[in-house]
């Protein structure tokens, strides 16, 4: 040792500055990496009772600056429900036959505004020689968040464990990366069996184009819902499904993968089969007596305009026109029957569009005496279609805009002709359409709830046989209204 300095010889005063240096330099680190985790520190000292918390643990705890803090009163802000634990595990980490390690998870209370938060706490218990706790220094970190979200996630993955739909998610490429309780009994495969395995594992060969086709809508930012089609279990059973699916995004708005909802309906679909079978049987048998109905009618009108008998004409008429209702009512059952069965024919041919709506237009003029049926601009226009199909078509929008306009008034089947097609719109002056029912309006049996028009009969079924008659045909219908201010039904076609 030195004589003068005390130290070793071989330490100089150069080489304790550059320890000090190194020291503090180690402190600043230290304390960075502390505010910046936001870790609280605390030492304790039981022998004493001299309790120390750093400013971190202080904002933990809400606690201001100028508050001294003790061991009972931070006892005090332990959470009802857990301050007992938390009494009893403080002892047990300061018995010298224990490990002298302390690791826990608890409620407190802030004592700024009372806040339930959780923290961890963990410490490290130093005893001296006579196996006194001489000091019990450790840390917390506020964990309220990642606690919220574990627990968020957990209901999340209870929810989906018990959901009576199969919820499946899948990468992009189609590789499915989780796999719930109802899957597995809707599909026959267990998770091992699916997750890391392609989702086309499930699609009957015919249906492969569907997924391509799902995918591209997905990353045009689409959510599909209620796409009905059909599944392959792994028994090699075939069943009807109704998926919804959603893009998972991070936190960037990228797409990283889809979220599956399938929904097993096949007995649904077999419900619907056994009553559009029963549909088709009633309304093909009914059609057979209302053809000779109208047959003796029509004899009769004819007689009676001979006779001059004006009572007589004027029934026959209104009964020729209720005949002509209940013909295109069972039509419409008929063609709904067909529709759901994959039955319906499309062939198309070339006519005269004007012709077709010309005679429509006339026979919806019979049917009221209170509204003025117009055709505009329908002329010299020729397209390519079922003239039967897109006359039902016309039938029932130019149907629904005398129902739905009570009070009479104009209503306005035209054509605006462009170069290589033409929109056909059916215009009236009815009560129009509220945007929540728009959305609906083409539903099958869905009729809007309204008390202006619950006398007003009908199935629902009229505008949803519109829909799949033109989408048979690559075309839509679509609807502009405003409530009072009528409605306008509109779909375009090629011309030829």
């Amino acid at each position: 040792m030195d004589n003068e300095t005390g130290l070793p010889p071989e330490l100089t005063h150069a080489d304790i500055k550059e320890m000090l240096i190194r020291l503090k330099q180690s402190e600043a680190r230290l304390d960075m990496v502390v505010s910046s985790t936001k870790l609280g520190t605390w030492d304790y000292k039981p022998l004493t009772g001299e309790l120390t918390w750093s400013k971190e643990c202080r904002e933990i705890y809400g606690l201001a600056t100028d508050v001294k803090v003790d061991f009972e009163l931070f006892a005090k802000q332990l959470h009802p429900a857990d301050k007992q634990y938390v009494l009893e595990l403080i002892p047990q980490a300061m018995d010298p036959a224990g490990d002298g390690t302390y690791d826990m998870n608890c409620r407190i209370l802030r004592f700024d505004d009372g806040s339930v938060r959780w923290v961890r706490s963990q410490g490290k218990v130093t005893f001296n020689l006579l196996g006194q706790v001489e000091f019990f220094i450790g840390t917390v970190l506020d964990i309220t968040e990642s606690r919220l979200a574990a627990e968020k996630s957990a209901r999340l993955a209870a929810i989906i464990d018990s959901s009576g739909d199969a919820i499946i998610s899948k990468t992009t490429e189609g590789i499915v990366t989780s796999w719930n309780n109802s899957a597995e009994r809707t599909f026959g495969y267990t998770a091992e069996e699916m997750i890391g395995q392609s989702i086309l594992k499930l699609l009957p060969p015919e249906r492969l184009e569907e997924e391509p086709m799902i995918l591209a809508r997905l990353r045009n930012g689409e959510r599909v819902e209620h796409f009905e089609t059909v599944r392959v279990t792994k028994y090699n059973k075939k069943i009807n499904v109704s998926l919804t699916i959603s893009p998972i995004k991070d936190a960037q708005g990228n797409i990283i993968g889809l979220s599956k909802i399938a929904r097993d309906i096949t007995e649904k679909k077999q419900e619907e089969l056994r009553k559009n079978d029963f549909i088709a049987m009633v309304s093909h048998e009914l059609k057979t007596p209302l053809t000779s109905i109208r047959t003796y009618i029509q004899v009769l009108l004819s007689r009676s305009k001979n006779e001059e008998d004006a009572f007589k004409v004027n029934a026959l008429t209104r009964a020729d026109v209720q005949a002509k209702k209940m013909t295109s009512m069972i039509q419409d059952f008929l063609s709904l029957a067909r529709l759901e069965e994959g039955k319906i024919h499309i062939t198309k041919e070339e006519f005269q569009l004007y012709s077709l709506i010309e005679e429509i237009a006339s026979d919806a003029q019979f049917l009221t005496s209170t509204h003025n049926v117009k055709v505009v601009d329908c002329t010299d226009i020729t397209i390519i279609a079922d003239r039967d199909k897109i006359g039902q078509v016309l039938i029932n929008l130019l149907s629904n805009a005398i129902k739905y306009s009570p009070k009479g008034g104009k209503i306005t089947i035209g054509c605006i002709k462009n170069d290589d097609d033409v929109k056909i719109y059916v215009r009236d002056e009815g009560i129009g359409i509220s945007p929540t029912d728009q959305k609906r309006l083409f539903d099958k049996f869905y009729r809007v709830k309204d008390e202006k028009i619950k006398t007003i009969s009908g199935f629902g079924i009229g505008l949803y046989l519109v829909a799949e008659i033109l989408r048979c045909h690559d075309t839509q219908i679509k609807v502009e209204s405003t409530e009072g201010a009528g409605a306008t039904f509109y779909f375009m076609m090629k011309c030829s």
